[in-house]
């Protein structure tokens, strides 16, 4: 466990020091990151607390409350990392932008918790499909998206940095009240155990969907490459967990790896300006 760790600590130090130095405000861009990780923490253990409805494993090393530290670390680079890519797919300042930031954290939670799950790293007392609940994946896109709508709009109205402040109530107290809202409106009452191997099907139906719809439209040249290759270290770390446990479980490899083409259809693999896009701006 204590290298898992390291090795997350190394991807998320890689991401923070690569994308601060494209940003146009480095010191902003530290600032929201330190925020992001503050706020999960004040989402997450106050949802362990409450709800009750997962628990970490005991063998992570340091934990922050209820929450070990190295969660906290990677939770605001899978935030900013899809803020970035809804950025350029979008543009910066189209105002759906944190809208499709929230569905790329969905995603990559949907991706995420099975993974971690199966892996033994926390687990839900709820059942869902893979072990995890819906609601499981859906706190992490409802808060991504909340951060990701208040800091957005702190930088259309030019706010000051303390305005970003704010964030640290708006975005977990706005997570809470939406989670109550959709467990108590809906998934209170469909929260079973899920067949996988209709969802793999399902996930490769949208998968391929989704690839080809990029490829035709041609998203991947609005994407810096940069902006994709920062991704890979994470998802590298998952699939090599999925690798060591996921031997036992065919379903899971299946619905994992179907969440790669959508993100290859948005890669260019133009290795001739990664030191431009190195030092290039990225979003705020």
């Amino acid at each position: 466990m204590v290298i898992l760790q390291l090795v997350a600590f190394a991807i998320v130090t890689f991401f923070v020091v690569v994308r601060a130095r494209r940003a146009p405000d480095a010191r902003r861009f530290l600032v929201r990151m330190a925020l992001l990780a503050v706020g999960s923490w004040l989402a997450e253990d106050t949802c362990i607390r409450l709800y009750g409805f997962y628990f970490y494993d005991p063998c992570w090393v340091v934990f922050v409350g209820r929450v070990p530290l190295t969660v906290l670390l990677i939770w605001p680079v899978v935030i900013q990392s899809a803020w970035d890519v809804a950025g350029h797919l979008l543009g910066p300042r189209h105002r759906l932008v944190p809208l499709a930031g929230a569905a790329i954290v969905l995603a990559d939670a949907s991706m995420i918790e099975p993974i971690a799950v199966h892996s033994g790293l926390w687990a839900w007392t709820e059942p869902g499909l893979f072990a995890v609940p819906p609601i499981g994946v859906l706190g992490w896109a409802l808060y991504g998206g909340l951060c990701m709508a208040f800091l957005d709009h702190n930088s259309r109205r030019e706010r000051s940095r303390l305005a970003d402040l704010v964030v640290l109530l708006v975005a977990p107290i706005g997570t809470h009240l939406l989670l109550l809202a959709s467990w108590w409106g809906l998934l209170r009452w469909v929260n079973v155990t899920i067949d996988p191997w209709p969802f793999v099907t399902v996930a490769w139906v949208l998968s391929l969907g989704l690839a080809t719809w990029s490829l035709r439209v041609g998203a991947r040249r609005r994407v810096p490459p940069m902006d994709m290759f920062m991704r890979v270290p994470a998802a590298l770390f998952f699939f090599v967990l999925l690798a060591q446990h996921g031997r036992d479980a065919p379903a899971l490899v299946a619905y994992a790896i179907a969440f790669a083409p959508p993100y290859l259809s948005l890669t260019r693999f133009d290795f001739s300006d990664q030191r431009r896009s190195l030092r290039g701006a990225a979003p705020p």
